[in-house]
């Protein structure tokens, strides 16, 4: 089992957004503000290589793709190796690198890959309201759902017995973490632990988050499961510390 995580960003936003109700005053210590309050924030994508599996999980922007390219092509990695790619959900710097657009049409970065997706997540996504449709590419979400290699799933479902995704709703109703299992346990967290802080903190939460409460208990429930044993948990949008050992 080998895991590489590697930025596809940067990805330029509002700090307030980031940490919701939480002053600047506090978050304003962890960042460099510009003039127009935005901060730079990392789109780590991880790479999961184990027997013939090559798996990203995320995949940033659709102006990620030729890092994601480069990355994988340092690896000695062609698209084509590229078996699965599972999204922790479809908010638009999450989706976007496993696809371009030729003629104005979406087609996939990685023609031999499998695309997983939570059931709800696909569904809203198809179908966003006024707030969400901000955040979500219908484009993409039309095209998994007609997609033939595009794997619908709900509550949860393991690759080879050694990667599971798990529904974790929170931050959207669909979405989903990535757990690994070996010597240490690993956690790819998507966005319900964003950055550290909102791990170290887990009441932090984005303007982006659907339902507050919700993702408080999942938080929860997933810091419970690491308490247990040696874990290592991945931050998508950490523009520095990518993973913690804890």
């Amino acid at each position: 089992m080998n895991i590489t995580v590697f930025d596809a960003g940067p990805f330029i936003l509002d700090g307030g957004s980031i940490f919701g109700v939480v002053p600047k005053e506090k978050w304003g210590r962890f960042f460099n503000v510009d003039e127009k309050n935005r901060i730079v924030l990392g789109l780590n994508v991880v790479l999961i290589q184990f027997k013939d599996r090559n798996i990203l999980v995320d995949c940033g922007l659709l102006s990620s793709k030729n890092k994601i390219l480069e990355k994988l092509f340092e690896l000695n990695l062609a698209p084509e190796s590229i078996t699965d790619i599972v999204f922790t959900h479809l908010h638009f710097d999450h989706c976007g690198g496993a696809f371009e657009l030729r003629y104005d049409n979406i087609v996939p970065v990685f023609q031999n890959a499998k695309y997983y997706v939570q059931r709800l997540e696909l569904e809203n996504a198809l179908n966003p309201d006024e707030r969400t449709k901000y955040f979500y590419n219908t484009s993409i979400a039309s095209f998994l759902s007609r997609y033939p290699e595009t794997v619908v799933f709900d509550e949860s479902f393991s690759i080879e017995g050694e990667v599971e995704v798990i529904h974790a709703p929170g931050h959207t109703e669909g979405h989903s973490v990535v757990m690994v299992y070996g010597e240490r346990l690993h956690l790819i967290a998507g966005d319900m632990f964003p950055t550290k802080y909102h791990f170290e903190k887990p009441y932090y939460m984005t303007a982006f988050d659907e339902n507050l409460k919700q993702n408080l208990k999942t938080k929860n429930e997933f810091l419970k499961i690491l308490k247990n044993r040696k874990s290592t948990v991945y931050f998508y949008h950490q523009p520095e510390t990518q993973f913690l050992e804890i």
